[in-house]
């Protein structure tokens, strides 16, 4: 089962990232088994936001590669949050510039999927979104996505966000945003 997960790291900076990326040799792609990629800078630190084909692939790359190098070069362990992925609009190749993280307090699988037909009419994928991702958090539902850009992502909201407020929701909805500055996808061609 596919995963989302957000790791935020105290203290961290951009440098400190590009530190550590460039120690793994990836050449701006994911290792196998990742999907998609956003990082930066975040509250007191630097934020890390991935899609895995599945938690394995994701705990056997943390192992070898984020684990060392984040300690390598000075970085305290991330705070990380997972979300098994229950749908899926998969990277579509544009480059995100803002991602987003929301949760929406109360909601089950039938009250998210109902909000969900009326916010994406037909499943289509809406203009500027590269990437969504939703399923289960603890008391309710989570959506992470990629964005070409805030605009882009605040045009769907402003025709949006009265649909989701009148859902079933216990409380109001949480949205953590995150400027882009640096993305990958697709699959490295040699991982070492």
């Amino acid at each position: 089962m596919a995963v989302a997960l957000v790791l935020d790291f105290p203290g961290g900076t951009q440098e400190k990232y590009d530190e550590v990326v460039e120690r793994m040799h990836l050449d701006g792609r994911m290792a196998p088994g990742g999907q998609v990629h956003v990082a930066g800078p975040h509250a007191d630190g630097f934020r890390v936001i991935d899609v895995w084909d599945g938690m394995d692939a994701f705990e056997r790359f943390r192992d070898e590669q984020i684990i060392p190098h984040t300690q390598a070069v000075g970085l305290v362990p991330p705070k990380v949050r997972v979300l098994e992925v229950d749908d899926a609009m998969p990277h579509d190749g544009g480059t995100a510039t803002f991602a987003q993280y929301v949760f929406l307090p109360g909601l089950d699988r039938p009250a998210f999927r109902a909000i969900h037909a009326d916010v994406v009419p037909g499943g289509a994928r809406p203009d500027g979104c590269t990437f969504h991702v939703n399923g289960p958090a603890e008391g309710g539902w989570c959506v992470i996505d990629g964005w070409v850009s805030k605009e882009r992502r605040d045009t769907f909201m402003e025709r949006t966000s009265q649909i989701i407020q009148n859902g079933p929701l216990t409380g109001p909805p949480t949205v953590e945003e995150l400027d882009v500055t640096a993305t990958m996808a697709g699959v490295a061609a040699a991982h070492v």
